[in-house]
């Protein structure tokens, strides 16, 4: 039968490759588990995170809304909205997204702003894991339930704290992930590319986003660079045009995270919080630590496509896309990419590394791969005595997942490899000895 996306025969069919067509999904997947024993699973979390989170939810309920808000109203009220007023909170984003709020509150019926608001980032956060499972990872054994749970139920319910804090990011990827579709079925990006200029003119640090149609398209880089152009633009746009409000951002950046220490569990935020805890100022140690991470996983990364690129032996963009362990890897490199990783990102990256993790150890057993990655995340509160810091077990999982699917992926497309170059290696020896007359 024909691939859909490059018209020829599937892998499997020409050399014996795994059951997609790639190296990256085996045959003998685990198996997709049973709706009762999902919904029974589901109880058991929603159980659990009660005896841990009981306590402390309303710190962190609706939190992100309530400083959107304030700081919004305060602004078209005629106040300045980078102010310490509800410190150790701070509005931590640029005037482009006052002005993008002003506009939807004019649109929306009065008074609907905060509703529409609630009701879009239930809906984006519900969707994350569905998008990401259907067209992205595309394993067998994560149907929608399934995806549902490991992104809610994830270490920490790192899901769950994305969700309750009503954080703008979770709209702004699914918004991306979603636009990014069309892409790696058919190579546009059009779409993808407004969705990372709202996206990054909010948050810059959303540009990491840029690395999908890098590693998962073909010949990009003019849209690319067009889209960093115009977020950078907006950026100068801003801080020519009203300086004071864009100085008033920038001060609040400063105390938001470097004050108040919210550096994010990432590896920038662990070498910035151990040289706090050293008692010097934030010097270049993390800066260059997360470069030369950031640098080494692009490496690898490349290295690694272009290994598949050969192994694969289709036309090179259908097959990468179809890989649903690439994508994977993908989706965790563009998180590892950002920063200032918080809950609301890592939240993205651990169903990614869910898929390399049962990718890499072959096992199908499911539950207790997921409770066994869980349980350490309940110890670490107990150990780390940094609140900021209590993700930093779902960045080492995350680290370890791309780490163990890496080499995985490595290795099974080594076999394709030498698959697809002997026999060519064979036919080039025959072509060579007919052509000077010898005996093959």
């Amino acid at each position: 039968m024909p691939d859909d996306l490059t018209g020829k025969a599937p892998l499997p069919e020409r050399i014996g490759a795994p059951a997609n067509g790639m190296p990256g999904v085996t045959v003998g997947e685990p198996v997709a588990l049973g709706r009762m024993s999902l919904f029974f699973v589901f109880i058991l979390a929603a159980v659990v995170f009660w005896l841990i989170h009981a306590g402390d939810w309303q710190k962190w309920w609706l939190e992100d809304l309530h400083v959107y808000s304030y700081s919004l109203l305060g602004w078209l009220a005629g106040n300045n909205p980078y102010n310490n007023s509800l410190s150790p909170l701070f509005f931590l984003y640029p005037p482009a997204f006052l002005y993008l709020a002003r506009f939807v509150e004019f649109v929306l019926p009065q008074h609907w702003g905060e509703e529409a608001y609630f009701v879009i980032h239930i809906i984006a956060t519900l969707g994350l894991p569905l998008v990401l499972a259907r067209y992205y990872f595309r394993q067998t054994w994560l149907g929608p339930l399934f995806a549902l749970l490991l992104f809610f139920a994830s270490p920490r319910f790192t899901g769950v704290l994305a969700l309750c804090g009503l954080n703008v990011a979770s709209t702004l990827y699914c918004l991306a992930f979603l636009a990014a579709v069309p892409g790696l079925r058919r190579n546009r990006w059009q779409w993808f590319y407004l969705a990372v200029f709202l996206a990054a003119i909010i948050k810059i640090t959303f540009l990491a986003l840029l690395l999908l149609p890098f590693l998962a398209g073909r010949r990009q880089w003019k849209g690319m660079l067009a889209c960093i152009a115009a977020v950078l633009g907006i950026n100068f746009a801003e801080a020519v045009g009203n300086p004071e409000l864009y100085k008033g951002y920038q001060w609040a950046l400063k105390q938001g995270i470097l004050v108040q220490q919210q550096f994010g569990y990432g590896v920038f935020g662990m070498l910035a919080t151990y040289h706090h805890r050293q008692g010097t100022p934030l010097g270049a140690l993390p800066y260059v630590g997360f470069v030369v991470m950031a640098a080494l996983i692009g490496v690898m990364m490349l290295r690694l496509r272009r290994r598949l690129e050969i192994a694969s032996d289709v036309e090179r963009w259908g097959s990468l896309t179809s890989s649903g362990i690439w994508l994977a890897l993908v989706v965790v490199t563009v998180v590892l990419a950002n920063p200032r990783e918080m809950q609301y990102d890592v939240d993205i990256a651990l169903v990614a590394a869910f898929v390399l993790w049962v990718y890499g150890l072959k096992t199908k057993r499911l539950l207790g791969l997921m409770v066994v990655l869980f349980l350490p995340s309940v110890v670490v509160p107990l150990v780390v005595l940094n609140p900021h810091m209590h993700g930093i077990y779902e960045t080492l999982l995350v680290l370890a997942g791309f780490g163990l699917g890496y080499w995985r992926l490595w290795r099974d497309s080594g076999i394709h490899c030498d698959a697809l170059v002997s026999p060519l290696v064979q036919t080039a020896q025959m072509v060579s000895a007919s052509s000077v007359g010898l005996p093959s």
